[in-house]
C-alpha cells in the first residue's frame, strides 16, 4: 500500500503544480489547451477511483499509467508556457 500512497501523493503534487499555473493572471489558455488537461486529470481521477475501490487487477500498472498522465497533463501547460516566452 505504501506504493500506492506515494504514487497518489504525486498525482496530487502534479495537480496541485497544474493548479497554480492556471491560476496565474499573467497566462490565457486556449479551450483545446484547457480540454485536453481537463481529460488527462479526469483519467487521472477515474485511475485512482479504480485503484482504490479494486476495480484495477495491477494496481502498480496503472498507478504507473496515472503518474504518466499527470506529468504529460504538467507537461503540456509548461512546454506551452515556453513557447510563448
Amino acid at each position: 500500500m505504501k506504493y500506492e500512497i506515494e504514487q497518489a501523493l504525486r498525482v496530487k503534487s502534479l495537480a496541485i503544480d497544474v493548479m497554480e499555473e492556471l491560476m496565474k493572471e499573467d497566462r490565457k489558455y486556449s479551450v483545446q489547451e484547457l480540454k485536453q488537461l481537463s481529460e488527462l486529470f479526469s483519467r487521472c481521477i477515474c485511475d485512482l477511483v479504480n485503484v482504490y475501490s479494486n476495480i484495477s487487477e495491477d494496481h502498480e500498472m496503472t498507478l504507473k499509467g496515472t503518474v504518466i498522465k499527470a506529468k504529460i497533463g504538467y507537461n503540456l501547460m509548461k512546454a506551452e508556457v515556453v513557447e510563448k516566452e
